[in-house]
């Protein structure tokens, strides 16, 4: 309890028991509001290093000392009643403030002391390089009174938190959700699992811990667990009609759903929830269309085109109404609601119809959504069966405007490039020659039209290649390699152009390795036939496609190679020899003509015999 005069507007806190370098840089961060507003800054000790601590002496006002108890509203608590300041305001030493200005405006304002509680947002980061995020909105202020208290042994909550409340547009960075491994996620999870279910049992009217536990058993991919928590929590909150109970019933039931979905062969029991939701809702908006979104990706899978397009319609309905209104989702979102609302389930949804209408041979749906993706977003998911179906019809039709137009987003930055060329590299060999004239068609007028034209002549080489069963000779298979790696070679130049790297070195991709390798080959074939059978052993492994090619290679080098010894080493012999076989092979013609096959086949595999005796390959003519 917290009975001190207030000398200050604004305490700010943090406990600390972290790294050095992730505390330095959560406490510059609130020197901007230090100087700009009438506060102070108090850091609670619960067992810093040497090292930690000697950062924190360089910020703090004050340094107090709290042994830790397993239980953050305990030490919330101890905090918040060292607090000189009407107002106090909360970070964890793994946060940062990204920007200030909007917290120093609000601290500015004379009826800051008028609001009860409040906050701003985390955006917490979901891989190490920062590109990609959730914000969350989390409570992080409240006024300082004798009442206000923490409660919770983990995920703590502020009470009294009724009266004004307030969120302020910052947003705090953290990367405490990224772990370098599933272990160390699922350890995180583990720690706060035995405490939430002693708040369980402490307080079991009370739906913020099962709802807190469901995100911990998300965490650890306890679907079987987490199901029946939902379930139960959701009959439970269905028998009372307060707001609270009823906006827990939203993050219950699509909980259920969410697991149903991790879940093998729980599709019907996923379309079932949402269609009795749709008849006779007993949730909130936001959570009605949380289940419209996952139940469009079961129809999606199911091909059930006319009810995936009317369960995207109805999300998008929504979507398109609210999605700006931050405070609706607060009030009425929450766990497995709001994560239907982010741009990658918007970009779904938007693939989904583009996917249907080109399904339907109907390019409107295409037209009106492509332009809606955030194609130069720092990171866009796709979905794949959108990717298939814009891939087929580029095969199937060739070039036209509706799908030049959406080919042409996949140049705006070298990941679409690479990931339209993956999916490509994924599905060719299952492509004729002609299907993969037409796709490259599709590309005319794109940005990257050139590059393409190459990748995919490249493809339709290889295809041609491979389908042939027999080569007649060493010269003729020689010819159309050495062709084949000057495309690889012109293609690399062109990928590599179109987005230069800020590096000088460039990685080459398999085609232009073994495109390399082919050219490396016909520079020592005449002159080091064991360097170039060496040469022809590390083709393999490239190109799958490639390997019976490059084992006739093998194997006709090795015959031509035998051949020019021979004829090296006794030239006379040799040409005696060659010339018997062009006589014996006319008489063969010859026979077969007549009708006398038989005589035909065994003249042929006698003069074979002769020759392989003599120089170790079946013919002179190689």
């Amino acid at each position: 309890m917290n009975n001190k005069p207030k000398t200050k507007l604004l305490t700010i806190s943090l406990l600390c028991c972290g790294r050095p370098d992730t505390t330095e840089r959560c406490l510059k961060s609130l020197m901007p509001i230090r100087q700009a507003i009438d506060s102070e800054l108090q850091v609670v000790d619960t067992g810093c290093s040497k090292e930690t601590r000697a950062v924190i002496e360089k910020y703090a006002d004050e340094i107090f000392e709290f042994k830790w108890v397993n239980d953050f509203a305990a030490a919330r608590n101890f905090q918040l009643d060292q607090a000189n300041g009407k107002m106090f305001l909360f970070i964890d030493d793994d946060e940062w403030f990204l920007d200030t200005k909007y917290i120093i405006e609000f601290f500015k304002e004379k009826e800051c002391v008028t609001y009860n509680i409040g906050g701003y947002f985390q955006r917490n980061y979901l891989d190490f390089d920062g590109k990609e995020y959730d914000d969350v909105e989390v409570i992080r202020m409240c006024s300082v009174t004798p009442e206000t208290r923490f409660v919770g042994k983990v995920h703590e909550y502020i009470e009294p938190a009724y009266g004004n409340a307030m969120f302020m547009d910052a947003r705090a960075g953290h990367f405490g959700y990224v772990y370098a491994n599933e272990e160390d996620n699922i350890k995180h999870s583990m720690r706060n699992i035995p405490l939430l279910q002693d708040m369980m049992k402490e307080d079991p009217d009370n739906f913020r811990w099962p709802y807190q536990l469901a995100q911990e058993l998300r965490a650890t991919k306890n679907y079987e667990e987490l199901y029946k928590l939902c379930k139960e929590n959701y009959e439970k909150a269905s028998k009372l009609e307060d707001n609270e109970s009823v906006r827990y019933r939203g993050s219950f039931i699509c909980g259920v759903v969410y697991a149903l979905r991790h879940m093998a062969n729980k599709e019907d029991e996923v379309i079932a929830i949402y269609e009795e939701q749709k008849k006779n809702q007993t949730i909130m908006d936001p959570a009605l269309y949380s289940l419209a979104f996952m139940a469009s990706c079961e129809y999606f899978s199911m091909h059930e085109n006319e009810k995936c397009k009317d369960a995207c319609n109805s999300y998008l309905k929504f979507y398109e109404k609210y999605h700006e209104d931050k405070a609706k989702f607060i009030l009425e979102g929450g766990l497995f609601i709001n994560n239907a609302y982010d741009d990658t389930s918007v970009s779904m949804v938007y693939c989904f119809l583009m996917t249907i209408g080109m399904d339907e041979d109907d390019y409107g749906p295409l037209v009106h959504y492509y332009r809606k993706i955030g194609w130069n977003s720092g990171v866009v998911r796709l979905n794949r069966g959108f990717m298939m179906m814009l891939l087929q019809k580029s095969a199937e039709i060739g070039y036209k405007k509706e799908l030049r137009d959406v080919l042409n987003k996949f140049f705006v930055n070298k990941g679409f490039r690479d990931l339209i060329e993956h999916e490509i590299e994924e599905i060719y060999t299952g492509l004729t020659v002609e299907q993969l004239d037409n796709m490259k068609a599709a590309f005319r007028e794109t940005d990257g039209q050139k590059e393409m034209e190459l990748f995919l002549h490249i493809r339709t080489m290889e295809k041609r290649i491979s389908s042939v069963e027999y080569w007649e000779n060493y010269k003729q298979l020689r010819d159309i390699l050495e062709a084949y790696a000057q495309v690889t070679v012109k293609w690399q130049r062109a990928h590599d152009n179109l987005f230069p790297s800020e590096t000088a070195t460039f990685a080459l991709a398999p085609e232009t390795k073994l495109g390399c390798a082919i050219t490396d080959f016909l520079e020592v074939a005449e002159t080091d036939s064991t360097k170039a059978l060496k040469i022809i052993k590390d083709m393999f492994g490239h190109r799958s496609i490639m390997t019976d090619t490059i084992q006739a290679l093998g194997n006709l080098y090795s015959d031509y190679v035998k051949v020019r010894v021979a004829k090296e080493t006794d030239p006379a012999k040799f040409q005696e020899m060659y010339n018997l076989e062009e006589q014996v092979l006319r008489q063969i013609a010859d026979l077969d003509a007549a009708g006398h096959t038989d005589e035909a086949v065994a003249t042929y595999q006698q003069l074979v015999r002769i020759i392989s005796d003599t120089y170790g390959v079946e013919s002179l003519h190689v």
